[in-house]
C-alpha cells in the first residue's frame, strides 16, 4: 500500500480566507499592477515553507523534461511554477471582479467555431478542463459568451466542494450566484446526470476537471500513460458524456506568458471525437478513448506551457493495493 495520502486529504495551505479577502479587497481599490507585484514575495515565502510544493513541482519538471528529451522546460524552476501559481489565483480573482477585458482573450484556430456554431443554435456541450492554466477564468468570463454567440450561456461546474473550501467560500462573496451553478462532484447521482443532460438540451455547458480523481471512489480510476509514466485520471469525469451522450470538447486557459503586466489569456478549445453513441459493451473502451484523447492535449500544452502545471501532489503516485 502506497504510504502517501490522496490529494484531496492534503491540508489547505490557507486555512483562513483573510488573505483572499484582503486581495479583494486590494484589488478593488489600488491599480492591479501594484497588487500584482506582491506575487514576487507571497510566491518566495510559498517557495520557502511549503516543501510539498516544491518537491512536487520538481518532481512534474523532470518528468517532463524525460519525456521532450531534456529540451522542456529549459531549465528545472519550482520557484517559476509557484510563481505562476500565484498570478494564476490573481487572476481568478481579477476575472469574478470583471476586471480582466475581452481584448486579453485570445481565442485559436482550433475547433471554437465547431462549438461557437453549437451554441448559437442554442445546444450546450460538456467542457473537459484541467489544472494545467486556469480554468476557473473561463468561468468567470461567461458573460462575455454574449459577445461570441449572442446569448448568455448557462455554466454548471463540476468541482468538489469539499476541498479549497476557504477560496470557494471567498468567491461566493464576490458572486452569489456561483452557488446555483456549481454541482458538488461528491454528490453525483443519477438526478444529477439528468439535470445536466436537460442544460445541455437547453444551451448549457458542462465543465468539469479532468485530472483529479476522486477521494469518494479512489479505487475507480483510468491508468494512462501520461508524460511517459503511468498517472490516475477519474473514471467517473469520463463516464459523464457516456451516460449524457452530448458533444464533448476539450478547453484549456493559458496564459502568454509569465509576466505582471496584464498577460494574454490563450483559449484552446478542441473537439473530442470519441463517439459514445454506441452499446454498452462498448461504453468501457469508449471511456478509455476519450481520457486517452484528454491526456494527449494535456501532454501536448504541458510542453508549450510547462510552467503552467497547478497539480501540487505526486501525480504519478501508484493507487493503493488494499
Amino acid at each position: 500500500m502506497s504510504n502517501q495520502s490522496h490529494w484531496t486529504e492534503q491540508k489547505e495551505v490557507i486555512k483562513t480566507n483573510k488573505p483572499l479577502k484582503l486581495l479583494l479587497l486590494l484589488l478593488k481599490h489600488i491599480p492591479g499592477v501594484f497588487v500584482r507585484a506582491l506575487i514576487y514575495p507571497v510566491s518566495f515565502f510559498y517557495y520557502v515553507f511549503v516543501k510539498e510544493a516544491r518537491k512536487s513541482a520538481e518532481e512534474y519538471q523532470k518528468q517532463l523534461r524525460d519525456f521532450t528529451g531534456r529540451n522542456i522546460p529549459p531549465r528545472i524552476s519550482p520557484y517559476k511554477q509557484i510563481l505562476s501559481f500565484a498570478l494564476c489565483v490573481l487572476e481568478k480573482m481579477e476575472g469574478w471582479l470583471g476586471k480582466i477585458k475581452f481584448s486579453k482573450i485570445q481565442y485559436h484556430n482550433d475547433d471554437i467555431s465547431s462549438i461557437l456554431e453549437l451554441l448559437k443554435q442554442g445546444k450546450g456541450a460538456m467542457l473537459i478542463t484541467s489544472h494545467l492554466g486556469n480554468m476557473e477564468l473561463m468561468r468567470s468570463l461567461s458573460d462575455y459568451n454574449v459577445q461570441l454567440v449572442g446569448r448568455e450561456v448557462p455554466v454548471y461546474v463540476i468541482m468538489d466542494m469539499d476541498v479549497n473550501s476557504n477560496f470557494s467560500q471567498t468567491l461566493k462573496s464576490v458572486n452569489p450566484k456561483v452557488s446555483f451553478n456549481v454541482i458538488n462532484s461528491n454528490q453525483i447521482g443519477p438526478d444529477s446526470i439528468v439535470t445536466l443532460m436537460e442544460a445541455v438540451e437547453q444551451g448549457a455547458l458542462v465543465v468539469v476537471a479532468g485530472d483529479r480523481t476522486s477521494p469518494k471512489s479512489k479505487e475507480k480510476v483510468l491508468r494512462i500513460n501520461f508524460l511517459g509514466k503511468e498517472a490516475s485520471f477519474p473514471y467517473g469525469v469520463f463516464l459523464i458524456p457516456a451516460l449524457m451522450k452530448v458533444p464533448v470538447y476539450f478547453m484549456f486557459g493559458l496564459r502568454s506568458k509569465l509576466s505582471i503586466f496584464n498577460p494574454k489569456q490563450n483559449v484552446y478549445i478542441e473537439k473530442c471525437h470519441t463517439d459514445f453513441n454506441c452499446s454498452r459493451t462498448e461504453r468501457e473502451e469508449r471511456i478509455i478513448q476519450c481520457c486517452g484523447e484528454f491526456v494527449a492535449r494535456l501532454e501536448k500544452f504541458c510542453i508549450l506551457y510547462p510552467y503552467q502545471w497547478y497539480n501540487f501532489f505526486d501525480f504519478w503516485q501508484e493507487p493503493d493495493k488494499d
